[in-house]
């Protein structure tokens, strides 16, 4: 009898590990988030809504448009409301990191001016990126937001 409850025992122990290892196998730590999809972002016109500033917050108006888009292939291009810009980018992951930006250099009106500067400031501090709802989110060092980009419909 007693090597009967022995196996039994030893048969349990060894069916409730494998149970365990399975539950451990299908499920991921709450940490661990797979990285936003960059296919919805890449190829994609993107119109800046937000941009903050070192003291303040900055939401450009028609006919002020300032736009972003990441080509597949690490190329950054757009408009900053008045000037075209252009540049590269290496991304891993939700890490990005954008070059210093080369553009046009046309006279613009004064609250272009404000939009252009806080822009190309802004673009530098860039260090990722999220989505939010069918927002683009550019953050820096800190993660917190630093511009919001809206997909632009055709």
């Amino acid at each position: 009898m007693r090597k009967a409850t022995s196996l039994t025992f030893a048969a349990f122990g060894i069916a409730s590990s494998l149970w365990l290892a399975g539950c451990a196998a299908t499920t991921k730590p709450a940490e661990e988030k797979s990285p936003a999809d960059w296919s919805a972002i890449a190829d994609r016109d993107w119109q800046l809504m937000r941009i903050e500033a070192k003291d303040k917050t900055l939401m450009p108006m028609t006919p002020i448009l300032a736009s972003v888009n990441f080509t597949k292939d690490g190329k950054v291009a757009g408009s900053t409301g008045c000037n075209r810009y252009f540049g590269n980018y290496t991304r891993n992951d939700t890490a990005l990191d954008v070059s210093p930006l080369g553009s046009t250099k046309m006279m613009c009106m004064e609250n272009a001016m404000e939009i252009e500067d806080a822009f190309i400031a802004a673009m530098s501090d860039v260090k990722g990126w999220k989505l939010q709802e069918d927002d683009l989110l550019l953050v820096d060092g800190s993660n917190k937001s630093i511009m919001t980009f809206e997909r632009i419909k055709p």
